[in-house]
């Protein structure tokens, strides 16, 4: 049901604002801390139509890619030439991939009449999709876990103009989601599934190109 309230709100937010004109591209880097994950590197790509001099609709992916491996020093080589290279071996490594893309409603108002600074704020709705790769080689397990859900997004920040078409700007962000994966059923029947909550905050510097889009 979620599913098709989504693709319901999407086909129409875009049927109605087709009309919409000046297209903009924003690209973003920073941090992102979600709660059942580690902290680590979130890339955006915003891309989106102006309504009014104030108002605008987009579209934004989001790229997040974490890696951890566990290693271990098992043996020392001295060579003549005085090197001493050390043999290690790796034992766990996990890779998680995290891809958001929103739907967005976005607000600007400059801060004074000739001021180069403006407020930015915007909300969007979408889809989370989450890839676990698990490589335990004390277990011999390699596995890959997919996860996926509805997600939210709330971003609040500054911006600057830099040029005509060009603004500098920071934000904050808050993420709310918590994509699952089922498990089947228990013997008594009862449905189950793995749940991973990637609410959590984060911050981000971008560049806005005015005219540049579809």
């Amino acid at each position: 049901m979620k599913k098709i309230i989504l693709i319901l709100f999407i086909c129409s937010f875009f049927i109605s604002t087709s009309w919409a004109s000046s297209p903009f591209t924003e690209f973003k880097i920073g941090y992102f801390y979600p709660q059942d994950a580690k902290q680590g590197v979130i890339w955006g790509l915003n891309l989106g139509r102006m309504i009014d001099e104030s108002l605008s609709w987009s579209f934004e992916l989001n790229y997040y890619q974490k890696t951890y491996s566990k290693v271990s020093e098992i043996q020392d080589t001295v060579f003549q030439s005085g090197l001493e290279p050390r043999v290690v071996q790796e034992e766990i490594n996990f890779k998680t991939y995290i891809i958001p893309i929103f739907l967005k409603l976005n607000w600007e108002k400059q801060l004074g009449h000739k001021s180069p600074l403006f407020l930015r704020i915007s909300g969007g709705l979408g889809w989370e999709m989450v890839w676990n790769k698990e490589a335990n080689y004390f277990t011999d397990n390699f596995s890959t876990r997919f996860y996926h859900g509805f997600g939210w997004q709330g971003n609040a920040g500054l911006g600057y103009q830099i040029s005509s078409s060009a603004n500098f700007f920071i934000d904050g962000f808050y993420n709310g989601s918590k994509p699952s994966r089922s498990k089947g059923t228990t013997d008594a029947g009862f449905p189950t599934w793995e749940e991973l909550d990637l609410s959590g905050f984060g911050v981000r510097v971008g560049v806005s190109v005015v005219g540049f889009g579809w």
